[in-house]
């Protein structure tokens, strides 16, 4: 009898174990790269509460049906498990694909789908990608609304996160965090969030300052949780962005790869260059990553040199260059020159929470603010800063009301500012209200980007890009 009761509660706990180890918080990015130089395969990526013996992703072109497998491997930073398996390059291109993450002792997820990426530039195909900065747990519900709602009724091919991600670090200013730990919670409560549409379109990300580290006071007083939630550890176990495939080798700082007839380049804005702001220190220490200038030259002019499969470069990070009447020396002379040197058409933004767009510029000077010719062919690269998606810092962001417009397209006009903290170089902003962008490229010399309040589904600025 005794034994039979020690059976019982062996399987008992067992089960237990078991039920609180599924996988969860699945998202996917984009890996591999093939003779074209084109990101060709998918990473898979999720959490458990404890390890597993095996990183499982099964898959194949039918629900329900698993044809092929692949196994990855796990990371540990502070307390739970973050999981990265990379799917055979041999997947089929544009191909739909139904899979499960897990391991046979603890269980497997629910079932998620993707679609491949194309092994082949298209020029008359259309991609379109959303992206933004600043995107947390608090007044985010608008922002995740949309991208849940879009990526269901339109084709969205990548989704752009350019830092601050989830606010984790934030999490002890909220009720019942002040002496309660929340910083992993808070974390994982971000990555349930956005599960829906993040398992299925390629989740990019850049790190911002938010992802330096944790400083509420239950860090600040625990050597343990200083030295394991410092130095950008939780956004490199938690991600995994093709840093390898592009030789950057930097975890997930800055890396690029090439996705159709894009060339899309991350940088890291708070670490790796002269005077970087996180380089030595945030709150806690920081920074001691790879240098990445004489990389993301490098990587410039291979992008140059297969320009006519990739015409579009775009570059996004967490710091902007210019906003308002105020320019980021710095990373100004870290990066500008090159942007202008090697035609980066477009450089997003977030870190400020609110929106701003400027004219073609270079080293403060803009090259034309003609509404009608400034975007055809522009002299030089195009700023935006998209960081008003939605978190717990703003506060004061408000619902925009549609002013009596019946037709959309009434506000794509060019929303010059009136207000002398701005610079020559801003030629539309938004000012504490909760959006995103969206980019549609469109063919080789043509793109459409919509800056989109989210509250209220509304664009409320868009410019035509066209160029040789």
């Amino acid at each position: 009898m005794y034994y039979l009761g020690f059976v019982f509660l062996f399987f008992n706990c067992l089960s237990l174990y078991n039920s609180q180890n599924i996988p969860s918080q699945v998202h996917i990015a984009l890996a591999g790269k093939n003779e074209y130089g084109i990101a060709n395969t998918m990473s898979i990526s999720w959490s458990t509460v404890n390890d597993t013996q095996t990183h499982l992703v099964k898959y194949g072109n039918y629900p329900g049906i698993y044809t092929a497998i692949s196994n990855g491997y796990s990371q540990q930073y502070y307390e739970t498990y973050h999981h990265h398996t990379t799917l055979s390059s041999t997947i089929q291109p544009n191909t739909q694909y139904y899979y499960i993450v897990g391991d046979e002792i603890n269980g497997f997820s629910k079932e998620f789908t993707f679609t491949s990426p194309s092994n082949k530039v298209n020029h008359n195909k259309p991609v379109s990608f959303l992206i933004y900065g600043d995107l947390g747990v608090w007044h985010s519900e608008d922002t995740l609304a949309y991208i849940n709602k879009t990526v269901n009724t339109e084709n969205i091919d990548l989704i752009i996160h350019s830092g601050d991600i989830g606010y984790a670090d934030d999490s002890f200013l909220h009720l019942g965090c002040i002496t309660r730990f929340c910083y992993e919670s808070t974390y994982d409560t971000y990555m349930d969030s956005i599960e829906s549409w993040a398992s299925k379109i390629p989740y990019m990300t850049a790190p911002g300052n938010h992802e330096a580290d944790c400083h509420d006071i239950s860090c600040l007083i625990d050597s343990e949780r200083r030295e394991k939630l410092s130095n950008f550890t939780a956004y490199n176990t938690r991600f995994s962005m093709p840093s390898e495939e592009c030789g950057s080798y930097a975890l997930n700082m800055h890396y690029s790869f090439n996705y159709n007839n894009i060339h899309f380049i991350a940088i890291d804005s708070e670490t790796g260059y002269p005077n970087a702001p996180l380089e030595h220190r945030y709150f806690l220490p920081c920074g001691g990553f790879q240098e990445q200038l004489n990389w993301l030259e490098d990587d410039l002019i291979t992008a140059n040199i297969n320009r006519e499969e990739q015409p579009w470069i775009f570059v996004y990070g967490h710091r902007p260059i210019y906003q308002g009447n105020n320019i980021n020396i710095h990373l100004q002379t870290a990066m500008e020159e090159l942007f202008y040197k090697y035609n980066v058409d477009i450089y997003f933004t977030g870190h400020i929470h609110s929106y701003e767009r400027t004219w073609p510029t270079f080293q403060g000077n803009v090259l034309s603010t003609n509404p009608d010719t400034a975007y055809i062919n522009p002299l030089s690269t195009i700023y935006l800063i998209i960081g008003g998606a939605g978190n717990d810092e703003m506060e004061d962001a408000t619902i925009p009301e549609l002013n009596g417009m019946d037709d959309p397209d009434e506000s794509l006009s060019y929303k010059k500012h009136s207000n002398d903290n701005y610079g020559p170089w801003s030629a539309s902003v938004d000012l504490h209200h909760f959006g995103i962008g969206k980019v549609t490229v469109i063919n080789a010399t043509t793109l459409r980007f919509d800056y989109i309040q989210t509250s209220i589904e509304q664009i409320y600025d868009s410019i035509i890009i066209q160029k040789n």
